[in-house]
């Protein structure tokens, strides 16, 4: 999957983000430099120049930007790239609020990845899937119920509802095959 390093900050701007107006301006912003994409990617939006981000910034900029580059023909999958303590806090700040979460990373200029972690919180099955996903590197909700079908009592419909939610928080890749649906992580959390 190719990777789109996409800065949060122009050089020489003010390296703290602060606002709900500011973060709006910044979606809008990201949208309008955003390239064409020919083909599923990860996005790093990366925060290296930034000293600090409030919650009402990123809650105008982070969340929506994952929600909508996953929604397009081609979709991108939103990673946070290069934060410091205190952007790191703010943003799980933010998603413990929320509810939700979102993947981490240390990435260099030419988009080599490392250190992959989950910021936020998922619930308990939503975790144990993620999980799951990772261990097989690539399955379908059909998949995951026929192989805990003596452990967990769900159907393959709460297995298919997990993944999808998974899937809508850009924790994993959604891959249509004919009538199938597969998923894969879309990076391996550390």
């Amino acid at each position: 999957m190719n990777v789109i390093v996409l800065p949060m900050i122009r050089p020489g701007v003010d390296p703290i983000l602060a606002g709900r107006l500011s973060g709006k301006r910044a979606f809008v912003t990201a949208l309008e430099q955003f390239p064409e994409l020919t083909g599923p990617a990860i996005v790093l939006l990366d925060f290296a120049a930034v000293d600090l981000a409030t919650s009402s910034y990123l809650s105008e900029v982070l969340v929506p930007l994952r929600d909508h580059l996953r929604m397009r023909r081609h979709p991108g999958y939103a990673v946070a790239a290069n934060l410091n303590e205190k952007v790191r806090e703010e943003i799980e700040e933010m998603l413990r609020r929320s509810g939700d979460a979102f993947l981490t990373c240390i990435a260099d200029a030419a988009g080599n990845i490392a250190d992959v972690q989950l910021c936020g919180q998922l619930d308990e099955k939503l975790m144990e899937t993620l999980k799951l996903v990772s261990a097989k590197r690539e399955t379908t909700a059909a998949q995951l119920h026929e192989e805990t079908r003596n452990v967990d009592t769900v159907g393959a419909t709460a297995w298919n509802n997990r993944l999808v939610s998974l899937a809508s928080k850009s924790l994993v890749v959604e891959i249509l095959q004919g009538r199938t649906k597969k998923y894969r992580p879309v990076l391996e959390v550390a």
